[in-house]
């Protein structure tokens, strides 16, 4: 015996001899153009689920996996905050905030360790730290002169700065200032000299004229070796006079 409710208010339920709801229908009343367009809305049905499963695969694969959405997942994030524009790649975030190299530079482990006698300790000791810090102190002349650096004093840099200290010899007729320092300096630079592009070409010396340290400048000047040579034989002159005269008084006492 077959019970059928109704749930719709039908009026021809007492004349139904088949258990067929009313919003089914016979498939052979359907005409040709409508299983069509069911076919062609099952297609776009069946493609928009194969789509959204490819969608799926490809944003939870290895290669492209989406933080933001990952990290708001387990709590860890809410969409209020901030977010920073490299977040996404870890590695150089941490990279940024703190290299690797500057963390290992105060590393005791370092190449040749194998061969030490006895590991050395990561805290240094109190007369050792003052040491370092007197010797980073002394590289430089202080804040006060532009940090300064103490220039390595090669054998052409000393005697240009010897040069330099006797400059009032050079041109006896040129008024120099005196000295600060009888002592070569310890903190200097040494800079270089551009031609101005409004000199004319005869201005300007060649390159045969160019000379790498003073001393070969002055080398080259004729006038100044003139100068040099004459002074020179009065030096001479005047030290013979002298051992003349000490002769001429030694003998003097003897008799």
């Amino acid at each position: 015996m077959n019970i059928i409710i109704d749930t719709k208010g039908q009026l021809d339920l007492r004349d139904k001899n088949q258990l067929i709801e009313s919003d089914d229908e016979d498939p052979e009343k359907f005409d040709n153009n409508e299983i069509r367009l069911l076919g062609i809305i099952a297609r776009d049905f069946l493609k928009q689920d194969e789509n959204k499963k490819n969608q799926k695969i490809k944003r939870f694969s290895y290669n492209d996996i989406d933080l933001d959405e990952f990290e708001r997942d387990m709590g860890w994030k809410n969409d209020i905050n901030h977010v920073p524009e490299n977040s996404f790649n870890i590695t150089k975030l941490t990279n940024e905030i703190a290299p690797i190299d500057q963390i290992l530079k105060k590393s005791v482990i370092k190449p040749g360790l194998e061969q030490l006698e006895s590991i050395p300790s990561l805290r240094e000791n109190k007369r050792r730290a003052h040491a370092k810090k007197i010797a980073e102190r002394n590289k430089t002349k202080g804040k006060e002169w532009y940090n300064l650096p103490a220039t390595e004093l090669t054998d052409e840099v000393k005697h240009d700065l010897e040069v330099i200290q006797m400059r009032s010899v050079l041109d006896p007729k040129h008024f120099y200032k005196k000295n600060d320092l009888k002592v070569l300096p310890k903190y200097f630079q040494i800079g270089k000299v551009i031609d101005s592009p409004i000199d004319y070409y005869s201005d300007r010396l060649t390159k045969k004229e160019r000379k790498n340290t003073i001393v070969e400048e002055l080398m080259a000047d004729a006038e100044f070796a003139r100068y040099n040579k004459r002074k020179y034989k009065e030096i001479i002159a005047e030290k013979n006079k002298r051992q003349y005269k000490a002769h001429k008084h030694a003998k003097r006492l003897k008799k």
